[in-house]
C-alpha cells in the first residue's frame, strides 16, 4: 500500500496535479462561450491527458526527461485552454508559478533553468500574442517584474530539489555502507544476523523449513601467507561472485568476516539444502580463481542445518548458526571439500547462545 501510494505523493505528480486543478477551475469559472457539457468534456480531457502522462508514459519512457516533458506540456497547454475558453487576457501567472514549481523539482538546477527559460519565453510570446492578435497594450512592467521573479524562484526550488536529491543519496549511501562488507560488497554481519532473525520469525509464522549454511574456503590462510593478502582479497571476491550466482534471488548470502560467508536459505528443507550446497562446492572446485599472471584452485567446505517447525519448537538465531558452525567443524575435519548437515536440536536441549567466533 506504502509503496503504491508513494508514487502519488512526489513532489512532480503533486505540482502536476495543482496545475490541471487551476486549470479546471478556470474552465469552470470562466464567462466564455463553452457551454456545461463542453465544459465537462474539456476537464475531463485534461484529467484523463494528465493522468496517462504522469502515469502511463514513465512505463514507456526512462523517468528522466518526464519533468521536461511535462513542463513543455504545460507551457503549450495553459495559453491553449486560455485560447480555447476565450478568456485568453486572463492573468496566468500563478499557473506559470506552478509550472515553474515543477521545473525546479526535477531536482537539476540546470535542467530547471532551461525549462524555466522556456516557460518564460513562452510567457513573454503569449503577451506578444495578445498585444498582436487583439490590439492589447503589452504589459511591459509587469513582465519585467514577474519574468526574473521566476527565474529566481526556479533557482530556488531547484537548488532545494537537488540539495534534497544529494542528501538522500547520501543517506542511501552510508545506509548500505553500514549493511554491506566493504570489499566484496556483500552484505555483512549486522546484515545476516538481522536477515536470519526475519526469516526465523517467518518460517514459524508459515511453519516452513528454513536452511542456513556457514561456508569458508579451504587452506585460506595457506593463500594470504603464501601469495599475499592482495591475492587474499581477490580470492574472496572471486568467491563472493560465485556464491551470488548460486544463491536464488530470495536467498541472502553474506561474509562474516574473514573468509566465513553466510547462506540463508528460507523456505528450502534438508534434501534441497544439501543439493544447492553441493552445487556450490562443484562450482569453487572448478573455477580459476587469481588473476592473469597467477592461478590457484580451491575448494570450500559447508556446514549445514536446517530448521523444521515440527521438529524444533522455537531456535534462536544464535543456535542456528552455532549448530552450521559445528557441521562446517565437522566437514573440516572429514577432509575438507565437502558439505556436512547436522540437525537442530530441540529448544528443551539448549545450544551456546553466542555467535561463532570469526574464523582465521
Amino acid at each position: 500500500m506504502a509503496e503504491a501510494l508513494e508514487k502519488f505523493v512526489k513532489p512532480i505528480p503533486i505540482m502536476q496535479w495543482l496545475v490541471v486543478v487551476v486549470l479546471s477551475a478556470h474552465v469552470v469559472t470562466a464567462e466564455s462561450a463553452l457551454g456545461a457539457s463542453d465544459a465537462i468534456l474539456l476537464i475531463l480531457a485534461l484529467l484523463a491527458g494528465n493522468a496517462l502522462l504522469l502515469y502511463g508514459l514513465p512505463k514507456l519512457i526512462s523517468p528522466g526527461p518526464i519533468p521536461a516533458i511535462l513542463v513543455i506540456v504545460d507551457t503549450l497547454l495553459v495559453p491553449a485552454m486560455l485560447y480555447i475558453t476565450g478568456t485568453s487576457g486572463t492573468d496566468i501567472f500563478v499557473v506559470y508559478f506552478g509550472i515553474i514549481m515543477i521545473a525546479g523539482a526535477a531536482g537539476n538546477l540546470k535542467r530547471a533553468l532551461i525549462l524555466a527559460s522556456i516557460t518564460c519565453v513562452a510567457y513573454f510570446g503569449y503577451s506578444v500574442f495578445l498585444f498582436v492578435t487583439q490590439h492589447r497594450p503589452m504589459p511591459v512592467g509587469t513582465l519585467l517584474i514577474r519574468l526574473p521573479f521566476l527565474l529566481v524562484m526556479t533557482l530556488f526550488y531547484g537548488a532545494l530539489a537537488e540539495f534534497a536529491q544529494h542528501e538522500r543519496a547520501h543517506r542511501e549511501k552510508l545506509a548500505h555502507d553500514a549493511m554491506h562488507d566493504e570489499l566484496t560488497g556483500m552484505p555483512n554481519r549486522r546484515h545476516l544476523l538481522g536477515t536470519l532473525s526475519r526469516a526465523l520469525e517467518e518460517a514459524k509464522r508459515f511453519n516452513s523449513p528454513l536452511s542456513c549454511a556457514v561456508i569458508d574456503v579451504d587452506r585460506f590462510k595457506y593463500v594470504n601467507d603464501t601469495y599475499g593478502h592482495d591475492m587474499g582479497d581477490r580470492v574472496l571476491k572471486d568467491y563472493a561472485s560465485i556464491l551470488a550466482v548460486q544463491s536464488r534471488g530470495y536467498d541472502l548470502a553474506g561474509r562474516m568476516g574473514g573468509d566465513e560467508f553466510i547462506w540463508i536459505l528460507p523456505r528450502v528443507e534438508k534434501e534441497g539444502a544439501l543439493a544447492a550446497a553441493e552445487r556450490l562446492r562443484e562450482a569453487v572446485e572448478e573455477f580459476q580463481f587469481g588473476n592473469e599472471t597467477r592461478t590457484l584452485k580451491l575448494t570450500t567446505s559447508i556446514g549445514l542445518t536446517t530448521y523444521v517447525p515440527d521438529e524444533t519448537e522455537n531456535p534462536t538465531p544464535a543456535q542456528i548458526l552455532k549448530v552450521a558452525d559445528l557441521a562446517l567443524y565437522m566437514a573440516k575435519r572429514e577432509g575438507r571439500n565437502r558439505v556436512s548437515h547436522l540437525p537442530l536440536l530441540d529448544s528443551k536441549d539448549p545450544v551456546s547462545e553466542s555467535v561463532p567466533a570469526q574464523r582465521t
